[in-house]
């Protein structure tokens, strides 16, 4: 028998690879799960950082009560990927305080107009419920630690900063004090930690 060709073997090899590949992602997306390099929509696979900057909105209601600190996801009726781009725009590209007020104001009167319902990667709008109105909004920079940080408490963070306050009827002045987030320690970045010993065991090296 005569020996297979190297280019058969190369072929082979790859389609036996991207046979196992293509198993792995529809067993992913039949089970609707993810697990790094597979997705269950296998566009959006990509390796993140065990730390992030995201946004947080909190909004007051004109009887006093309050929605958030939550994901700003549900004030615009876009994709919610598509607000968080427009959030960075209005509130971090630039800081122009009167742009800042006019999307708040805007929005606001988007929420209390009408809503809107869930669809696809639209999430459903804010509700302040019968006979009530949204009147003010917060919008807060946090950031969180995947590993220490509870994906369903979207209050736990390891900082946050207030970025922009609209509150033209001054009723968030009135509001009790009161503890809006739950700070947990972000883990030591691995790399940060095996840098820090390679420079001390260069240190310790020089110094003998």
């Amino acid at each position: 028998m005569s020996p297979v060709p190297r280019a058969k073997l190369l072929s082979r090899a790859i389609l036996a690879g991207t046979s196992v590949y293509l198993a792995g992602q529809v067993v992913h997306t039949v089970l609707n799960t993810n697990r790094w390099p597979f997705c269950t929509f296998n566009m959006f696979a990509y390796h993140k950082r065990d730390q992030a900057l995201q946004m947080r909105v909190r909004l007051f209601m004109d009887d006093g009560e309050t929605v958030g600190p939550t994901d700003p996801w549900s004030l615009l009726p876009l994709e919610f990927f598509r607000v968080v781009s427009v959030l960075e725009r209005v509130f971090h590209a630039q800081d122009d305080v009167e742009v800042r007020d006019r999307f708040c104001r805007q929005a606001l009167e988007r929420l209390n107009r009408r809503g809107w319902r869930a669809w696809d990667e639209v999430k459903p709008a804010f509700r302040a419920g019968p006979g009530r109105r949204f009147v003010a909004m917060e919008l807060y920079f946090v950031e969180v630690d995947f590993r220490t940080c509870s994906p369903f408490d979207r209050t736990e963070v390891t900082s946050a900063e207030l970025v922009h306050r609209y509150d033209p009827a001054g009723v968030v002045a009135g509001q009790s004090a009161e503890v809006l987030w739950r700070f947990v320690e972000a883990l030591a970045e691995p790399l940060a930690e095996e840098a820090e010993k390679k420079s001390e065991k260069k240190e310790a090296g020089h110094a003998a």
